[in-house]
């Protein structure tokens, strides 16, 4: 049985498994594990364009069943095509594989019709964590933290140890706000600045028709200039940052191998939508905020189960609610949840530890830059966890 690979430890190993009736399958198996019933039911159709005898309808109702395409004739909610090469990859690596990553680009990558949140939901499903992972998270939610009323704040104008202050903040569990800790000139660009001197990098390719989008094709989106692409769907969400700003938008007195890859957040979305669902991440995050505003919201650790955190995951955990628009009748612990907002501008740098979940609104376009460095990372860095508080205590917020 398929099943066998949601195992991380045989992951690696099955890096050669091969594709078959058989082994489709099982899919259902590993969809299954963590799967929670929908509101209601839908269809996700799987073409496999280079086999596509092994395409297949996954329909999400009580449980999870397959079918034939060739038996179907009614418009799924959403259909995902990819490579079998890329199937293989998210099967043999369920720790790893994400599929806005280069590596899955470079097997094909995967292109999606229809709702972009229920084709997530599905590959979603296939995602497990490492040991180290999960402990992490456990780690996090085992602390004892303070109810926060509001974020603590450090102006790096006025310290030069804002890194420390950061550090501290995050052996200690807690989140922090660095105001103006770089001084990027790219923060007071306007809109039209971006487009002048940035409009040609590319960003990401269009997960629908997989073409490229440049930052020029987001702002003349944004602008309404162009009929192609909806306002709301105008974000790249979390993206690869372009390989042309791989050397920029260094954060200063921070060692960059401390960190992984940096991610990039460029758009909008209309009125009260969520540019960023509520999820955390299994390392702690670095928010530098260039353009525009942005309204973050905060759940401690603990509130894993009031958040309905989905056990299906592996480099972030999402949850199945949408903290934007609740319902409550469906997810009614939600109403317990306790959260702490905070809004950062262009120069900001939010710190977010392991953990922590978090959700985001923007005001009007907007463009970040994130960064994680695991929990060793830091304490690496830091020396020990006791001597980086004996060196500058926590000062837990009033």
């Amino acid at each position: 049985m398929l099943h066998a690979i949601a195992s991380p430890d045989r992951a690696s190993s099955r890096a050669g498994i091969a594709l078959n009736e058989a082994s489709l399958e099982g899919l259902v198996a590993l969809l299954s594990e963590h799967y929670l019933p929908t509101a209601s039911p839908f269809a996700v159709d799987v073409f496999v364009t280079d086999q596509t005898e092994l395409s297949r309808r996954f329909t999400l109702g009580d449980s999870v069943t397959c079918s034939r395409l060739d038996a179907c004739t009614n418009e799924p909610a959403a259909r995902i095509a990819m490579t079998a090469a890329v199937l293989q990859n998210m099967l043999a690596n369920p720790t790893r594989f994400d599929p806005r990553s280069a590596a899955m680009a470079a097997h094909g990558g995967v292109r999606v019709e229809g709702s972009q949140r229920i084709a997530a939901y599905w590959l979603q499903l296939l995602k497990r964590p490492t040991p180290e992972g999960a402990a992490a998270l456990e780690r996090a939610r085992a602390r004892t933290l303070p109810l926060l009323r509001d974020v603590s704040t450090v102006d790096a104008r006025e310290t030069s140890a804002w890194t420390q202050h950061a550090v501290a903040s995050i052996l200690a569990g807690l989140p922090l706000l660095i105001r103006a800790p770089f001084a990027w000139p790219e923060a007071n660009w306007t809109l039209a600045q971006w487009r002048e001197h940035e409009g040609a990098v590319v960003l990401r390719d269009d997960p629908r028709s997989g073409r490229a989008q440049t930052l020029g094709d987001f702002i003349d989106a944004l602008a309404g200039t162009t009929g192609s692409t909806p306002i709301e769907a105008a974000y790249t969400g979390g993206t690869p940052i372009p390989d042309a700003w791989k050397g920029r938008f260094r954060l200063p007195q921070l060692p960059q191998d401390l960190f992984g890859p940096a991610q990039l957040w460029f758009g909008a979305r209309s009125g009260e939508t969520l540019v960023t669902n509520l999820h955390c991440d299994l390392e702690n995050s670095f928010l530098a905020q260039l353009h525009g505003r942005k309204r973050v919201r905060l759940f401690a650790p603990r509130e894993a189960c009031n958040v309905y955190a989905l056990d299906a995951f592996n480099t972030y955990r999402p949850c199945r609610v949408d903290a934007a628009a609740p319902d409550l009748d469906r997810f009614p612990r939600f109403a317990q949840a306790c959260f702490v907002d905070v809004t950062i501008g262009p120069g900001d740098l939010l710190v977010i530890p392991t953990g922590w979940f978090h959700c985001v609104w923007a005001t009007g376009a907007t463009l970040s830059i994130s960064r994680f460095a695991g929990d060793e990372a830091i304490e690496r860095y830091a020396g020990t966890k006791s001597s980086a508080q004996r060196s500058l205590p926590y000062r837990q917020p009033r």
